[in-house]
């Protein structure tokens, strides 16, 4: 199976990345609704489930406004995410 990121911490940093530019272009909303699923990870799949499933909202009700950039993120992230809870 074939991920974006290296590692973990890769994936990780790329998340708190992506939050904090959102922050910074005036999408709270988004930032937060990812930063809620991601305060879900625990070790489990459920917790990978959670975070998948703020990922989507953010894609279905924020991405709209999401820059090009932040977009492409973020589904980097959602592709490794979703690998992580599918197992694919």
């Amino acid at each position: 199976m074939k991920y974006s990121f290296h590692s973990l911490d890769e994936l990780f940093q790329a998340v708190r990345d992506l939050m904090a530019a959102l922050e910074a272009k005036g999408h709270a909303a988004a930032a937060a609704e990812l930063r809620e699923g991601f305060s879900c990870l625990n070790g489990l799949t459920d917790g990978w489930a959670m975070f998948l499933d703020s990922i989507e909202r953010v894609r279905r009700d924020k991405s709209l406004r999401l820059d090009r950039e932040d977009k492409k993120a973020l589904d980097r992230i959602r592709g490794d995410v979703w690998k992580i809870v599918y197992r694919r």
